[in-house]
């Protein structure tokens, strides 16, 4: 068995899985799932990866995770080719292997364990496409269209460095328009400069009071990226868009993120820096390996577990050799759907160090993984005796 997980895993790292690109990944998971003989695997119409193991009551518990990666960067950063899954004293390095395609593995090979028994309740699967783009927007389709039962827990296979995460801030990303005069870039005087604007704006921005949260921490607003037109003219540009990524904190609702950005427009305007403004949250359409679109509204809630809920309890008594830590993720992840919106009991809970992923040089501990699968069946054996 550990053969075989390491095997599978390097099989993983070597099959690039880009997001939009994950058509031959899902296939090599849903023949490997075939073959450890779980009782249902289904290719959806996204092309996510959902598999099942029938249990005799209507109770279920689900294992979940991403198969995309961001892509590996400039090559020269790597000491090893990001695809070559090479293994090093005991770490096997390559692009997704902590984020999160480790996870992946120890979740298939404890599902071939607990296929060989019956149980009480269903075991369930999900490995989504688009994570890493539009986090949530992949798992909350399959709720929609495919499961309709909301399992007892749901499992993230997100790295931890085998602890449970409780939670995480959520992210939106607003879009704003600024709209100014053109003119002859000789001529300043007669125009009203949208970069000039921009800048000024970012600094106001950079000024507001954010909330904060005892255990997820400090929301924040960050540019990410600025646009102006037109550009490379002796003209001024009277166009300017600003994409900034906003974290939030629980509680936080839409229209009250929005309020401030839209009330510094307005000073602009009635100070006449620019002609018009407005702030909303940016929405995109992604498409699919099928061919299929996702039409998605960037903005995701963050979501927390209580620390003392009866869920963290179970699973603490489950992986008390390990004295897991209650820990919160910095990044986002599928949990903005599942606990953020649908309100189903969410928990991290994977093998590696999320500090590294996206970097070159990404890697994770194989004896780690091998760890992580050890207790991943034990969550499914023992969550619902508990």
């Amino acid at each position: 068995m550990i053969m075989e997980t390491v095997k599978l895993l390097q099989k993983l790292i070597k099959t690039p899985s880009l997001s939009g690109k994950e058509e031959k990944i899902a296939k090599i998971l849903r023949e490997e799932l075939n073959r450890i003989g779980v009782d249902r695997v289904e290719l959806d119409s996204y092309g996510n990866v959902i598999a099942e193991i029938r249990g005799g009551g209507e109770e279920s518990i689900m294992l979940e995770g991403h198969m995309d990666h961001v892509p590996p960067g400039k090559m020269e950063n790597w000491k090893y080719h990001p695809y070559s899954a090479k293994i090093i004293d005991n770490e096997i390095f390559g692009r997704g292997s902590v984020d999160m395609k480790g996870s992946i593995a120890a979740m298939i090979k404890a599902l071939e364990k607990a296929a060989e028994k019956e149980w009480n309740r269903n075991i369930i699967l999900t490995l989504v496409v688009h994570e890493e783009t539009v986090e949530g927007a992949a798992i909350r389709r399959i709720f929609e269209e495919k499961i309709k039962i909301k399992p007892e827990i749901i499992i993230i296979g997100e790295p931890t460095n085998l602890n449970l995460a409780l939670g995480h801030r959520g992210r939106a990303l607003i879009k704003v328009e600024l709209t100014g005069r053109t003119a002859h870039a000789s001529m300043p005087e007669q125009g009203l400069n949208m970069i000039n604007a921009a800048s000024k704006y970012i600094r106001k921005i950079m000024e507001i009071k954010l909330p904060k949260d005892l255990w997820l921490g400090e929301a924040t607003i960050t540019p990410i990226s600025i646009e102006c037109t037109p550009k490379g003219l002796p003209q001024i540009p009277d166009n300017c868009t600003i994409i900034f990524d906003r974290r939030l904190v629980l509680g936080e609702e839409e229209d009250e993120t929005l309020k401030p950005l839209n009330e510094i427009l307005e000073e602009f305007k009635e100070e006449n820096i620019i002609l018009n403004g407005n702030a909303v949250i940016l929405e995109e359409t992604v498409k699919c390996w099928t061919g299929r679109k996702i039409k998605v509204k960037d903005y995701f809630p963050a979501w927390m577990t209580h620390r003392e809920d009866e869920a963290i309890i179970k699973l603490e008594r489950i992986l008390k050799d390990l004295k897991p830590q209650k820990i919160y993720w910095k990044f986002s992840t599928d949990g903005v759907y599942t606990s953020g919106t649908a309100g189903i009991k969410t928990v991290g809970f994977g093998p590696g160090d999320w500090r590294i992923a996206h970097q070159p040089n990404e890697h994770i501990n194989l004896r780690m993984v091998l760890k992580a699968s050890e207790k991943y069946y034990q969550i499914i054996e023992k969550f619902g005796e508990e």
